[in-house]
């Protein structure tokens, strides 16, 4: 493992000014997202779309791998003692798919580590935990109906856990759901952006579009991914009107040009750690600590 947050600590005699120019610099940031976004679908006041955006995030930083989009919209270091629930809420829902066990998502098991120094810390948390016989839990947080954006790139930096019956996931949900059914994703789709459902060096990259009953439709890549489940990795997904790119470390691995398959509408970020008999492995094998937690360093949102 690896520490996740590698930014540069100021001299402790200037310290008192580097915050007071990142305060500056951020209101500064903020007034030009709203003036640039004032023609876009954002939903959110000026003051809300400023307090999206972490204060802790690095100064210009840039998508890995690069972007076409500039203006950083959302951001989440997950530096502190507690989730920031002005941006996320931690979902309390039942998952079971009438497998061999139960599982839950519950509030939980999502938690922050408030140490950026320890491993893993400065990181968002969400563990693997044993609720009863045949019972279990992980956890999922969502910005729905706190932050969504209609095109934009967004980069998520992430350690999956192991896979044991349960696996990491970063994707984006449209606003309005996928329930109409017109043949396309232009009207909305769940953009699993990665899917670490197998043990080995690989994950599923798919497109939900048109419900998810009996018109339910798919487009879906299997992602060759080098150590993926040793260490951080960088996911993004770069979305235009006309194409999507998706980024493993900073290369692309999907381009999607097909007008089918591209949202025209808001989508909002989630993240997520799921159980589920059809992924590989045994739960049975999972061990309930720390090693089977996935870790998120950050999400980061650029327009």
């Amino acid at each position: 493992m690896v520490t996740s947050h590698e930014h540069g600590l100021a001299p402790a005699e200037s310290a008192a000014g580097s915050r007071r120019r990142a305060r500056l610099l951020c209101a500064s940031v903020a007034l030009a997202t709203v003036t640039a976004l004032a023609s876009g679908p954002v939903h959110a006041e000026p003051q809300k779309a400023a307090a999206m955006v972490d204060p802790n995030t690095p100064n210009g930083v840039r998508p890995v791998g690069g972007s076409p989009h500039a203006t950083l919209v959302f951001s989440d270091e997950f530096y502190g003692t507690a989730l920031d629930t002005s941006k996320w809420t931690a979902k309390d829902e039942e998952r079971s798919d009438g497998s061999y066990f139960r599982d839950w998502w519950k509030p939980a098991n999502v938690r922050v580590n408030p140490n950026p120094q320890q491993i893993n810390g400065g990181n968002l948390w969400i563990n693997l935990s044993q609720l009863a016989t045949d019972q279990y839990a992980t956890g999922e947080i969502e910005s729905r109906g706190k932050f969504d954006y209609t095109y934009g790139t967004v980069e998520w930096r992430a350690q999956m856990p192991p896979t044991e019956d349960h696996f990491g996931a970063l994707w984006l949900q449209p606003t309005n759901g996928i329930s109409t059914v017109d043949g396309t994703a232009r009207d909305g789709g769940e953009y699993d952006v990665v899917e670490s459902y197998y043990q080995g060096d690989r994950y599923a990259n798919t497109i939900h579009y048109d419900g998810y009953g009996a018109d339910h439709k798919v487009s879906t890549a299997t992602i060759n991914a080098p150590n993926l489940h040793t260490g951080y990795h960088t996911y993004a997904m770069e979305w235009t009107p006309t194409s999507i790119k998706y980024r493993y470390d900073g290369a692309v691995i999907r381009t999607i040009t097909d007008p089918n398959l591209i949202s025209q509408v808001p989508q909002f970020p989630v993240i997520s750690h799921e159980a589920g008999a059809w992924v590989d492995g045994a739960i049975a094998n999972a061990p309930m600590d720390w090693r089977s937690n996935m870790y998120v360093d950050y999400i980061r949102i650029w327009r």
